[in-house]
């Protein structure tokens, strides 16, 4: 059996890869804030996978003084780590300056900062074992800089790059590093009309099976890659005349 902790696992990706785990067989141990949600996907999930294991610990990643107690506690509600899935993330774009501003804060808290401070903790425990892998759930949104909402792009452009710096710092240490970079699924942060949205269901079997392949940097679906080379490659002028928003 295989040990694997989700971050953020009461929101619809990182409940959707709980289970997805728990088809597996492997022992799940979970991180959520809401206490309300994190009882309800505990109860849902045990009743779901009645011959599963999983625990699940009450955490705001906000709080940077809480998150080594969690992750050790997860470590020992789990017996050994072998993988760490950051998915917790915020997105949010207020109309007035003052409001964008606090949630332009509140993203790079959530999706940047506590993300490496999660990542560091794993990483310190792998490294130890020489074995295991580390992963967080970046974005499209993070190749480039879009009108539509600048500080969420910069804060998932922010996690893919310390994400590359920390493979760089694990090489050869028997860890792996992966990136995950979703596009469209159909979660609560998901507004309007999104006919190519992905299932979070059908999104976290394809990211669980990339990282079982030991996959360092990854789309989902697999043809968001050419569009965000795209993206990244279309000259200045015309990104902001024509580019998405």
């Amino acid at each position: 059996m295989k040990h694997v902790l989700v971050v953020g696992v009461t929101g619809g990706l990182g409940r959707a890869l709980a289970e997805r785990y728990l088809e597996l067989r492997w022992r799940v141990a979970g991180v959520g804030r809401d206490p309300d949600k994190l009882e309800r996907v505990t109860a849902d999930l045990r009743d779901d996978h009645p011959d599963g294991r999983i625990s699940t610990i009450r955490c705001d990643v906000r709080d940077p003084d809480r998150l080594p107690e969690a992750f050790e506690e997860a470590v020992r509600e789990l017996g050994q780590l072998d993988l760490l899935v950051y998915c917790a993330g915020v997105m949010d774009a207020p109309t007035d300056a003052g409001g964008r501003g606090l949630a332009a804060r509140e993203m790079f808290e959530v999706n940047t900062a506590a993300a490496a401070h999660f990542l560091e903790l794993g990483a310190d425990y792998l490294a130890a074992a020489g074995k295991g892998q580390l992963a967080a759930i970046g974005s499209v949104a993070g190749d480039r800089g879009r009108k539509g909402n600048p500080a969420y792009c910069a804060s998932k452009a922010g996690l893919h790059t310390y994400l590359e710096g920390l493979r760089h710092r694990l090489h050869g240490s028997g860890v792996t590093v992966s990136t995950v970079k979703p596009g469209w699924i159909s979660t609560r942060m998901l507004e309007g009309d999104r006919r190519w949205a992905l299932p979070p269901e059908e999104a976290a079997a394809r990211i669980a099976a990339a990282l079982g392949e030991g996959r360092e940097v990854f789309y989902v679906p697999w043809w968001w890659r050419p569009v965000g080379l795209a993206l990244r490659w279309t000259p200045r002028a015309l990104f902001e005349r024509f580019g998405p928003a």
